[in-house]
């Protein structure tokens, strides 16, 4: 059979026209809406097991009328869900079936599917805890650390601290879905330290790599401040709250940014790297704070509330230097909320009240910045690690991106972190 095509459409020997792009644009629709079909069933998936997870147990019925769907669609995405092994039929019946008398099914969440691990790798101490899909906590360990541990020494260290983690939990490494990393210093896209003044050594080394390559699993490895930000917005102080600004200060000085719900990244990483310029007067060369009438920023505070008048007159001059600093910052972005964190967040209100104070002081329009402590304080970095795990890689088991992560038990954290190393 001959034919012609002329402006897409095919002309054959026995004169029946075909439009070619006509049939074209069937099959690119027939596409679309097949994905569009995927879309919406992956969506109504995780909507199902998002409501199994933070709601409980639930008949087809009682899920259909939690998520809005009907019931048949609610029965079709449970049989998906048990098929993935998210969601499992209880032993437990209740009455009130399609038939008289006949007992309804009850669907409940597998939340010992699959684990997360979150891990804060810091200057003093390396921190594990493991979560379940839920977000119930079942086990976390503490290790101190010291100056001998350098190189390759702290990634055997931390891969040993994240083995005992998961030993505690009785968690094998296989069921280790996507853990969450926290480390100092500036990282990039990939996973590598690029700049960090506390681990120099490790500056340029595959991290997730050396930790992927280990455990067989998704990892994101993070700047420490930005995910103790993180774990404010979602479990902490900040929680509701779009726009944060969240100052650490301990060892040393840093700052993380939420925006519009978000954590900041900034183009290069580098948002709310700010504690070597803006806070210059109160840190040294490593961004570490110096102290003159005290070994400790602990230490400090305490003999400043016993009236040492050297003391009282050294946290004087801080606080007046860290109130510059927020409030320059402040006056930036003019956040919902100012977060103090780290380990200064201790003294309480003997540094939040004055920093208040200041900050207003040094503040010329009528605006007065809300200034809190930090409600996590030394698990915030662990927990928003944990929290990274669940939010980057919800796609694993649900199917969809951005899950939001489950409520994570911040008091099991801190339970099993009063133990070893603690």
């Amino acid at each position: 059979m001959s034919c012609s095509v002329l402006l897409g459409i095919i002309i054959t020997q026995s004169g029946c026209i075909i439009n070619t792009r006509a049939e074209a644009g069937e099959v690119v629709a027939t596409g679309r809406r097949e994905a569009e079909g995927d879309k919406v069933r992956r969506s109504n998936i995780a909507r199902c097991a998002v409501a199994l997870r933070d709601d409980g147990p639930a008949t087809a019925a009682e899920l259909a009328r939690r998520t809005g769907l009907s019931r048949p669609t609610a029965e079709t995405v449970v049989a998906a869900l048990m098929e993935r092994g998210l969601v499992t039929e209880s032993s437990d019946l209740t009455p009130g079936g399609r038939g008289t008398g006949r007992p309804a099914r009850i669907y409940r969440f597998h939340s010992a599917k699959g684990y997360f691990a979150g891990v804060d790798v810091g200057q003093h101490a390396i921190k594990v805890v493991v979560g379940d899909l839920a977000g119930r906590v079942v086990g976390a360990v503490e290790e101190p650390t010291d100056e001998s541990f350098v190189g390759a020494g702290r990634m055997d260290a931390v891969k040993r601290v994240i083995g005992h983690a998961l030993a505690t939990a009785g968690v094998s490494g296989h069921e280790l879905a996507a853990m969450g990393v926290a480390v100092p210093g500036l990282v990039g896209d990939g996973g590598q330290l690029i700049v960090s003044h506390i681990f120099p050594d490790w500056e340029g080394v595959d991290i997730a790599g050396h930790l992927s390559a280990q455990y067989d699993c998704a990892v994101r490895v993070e700047n420490d401040t930005r995910l103790a930000s993180l774990a404010e917005h979602r479990l902490g102080a900040a929680r509701l709250a779009d726009d944060v600004i969240c100052l650490f200060a301990g060892h040393r000085l840093s700052m993380g940014l939420i925006l519009g719900g978000q954590v900041r990244r900034g183009h290069h990483g580098a948002a709310g790297e700010v504690g070597d310029i803006v806070f210059s007067g109160h840190v040294d060369r490593t961004g570490q704070l110096r102290w003159t009438t005290a070994s400790s920023a602990e230490e400090v505070f305490r003999q400043a509330a016993a009236g040492q008048q050297d003391s009282q007159q050294e946290v004087e001059r801080f606080v007046s230097g860290l109130s510059r600093g927020v409030a320059t910052v402040a006056m930036a972005i003019d956040p919902d909320l100012i977060v103090i964190g780290g380990g200064l967040s201790r003294a309480e209100e003997a540094l939040l009240e004055p920093l208040r104070t200041a900050v207003n002081a040094e503040i010329t329009v009528p605006v007065r910045p809300k200034i809190v402590g930090s409600e996590l304080g030394a698990e915030s970095v662990v927990l928003g690690a944990l929290a990274r795990a669940y939010g980057e890689f919800s796609e694993i088991f649900f199917g969809v991106d951005g899950v939001r992560e489950p409520a994570i038990d911040i008091a099991a954290v801190r339970s099993h972190g009063s133990g070893k190393g603690a």
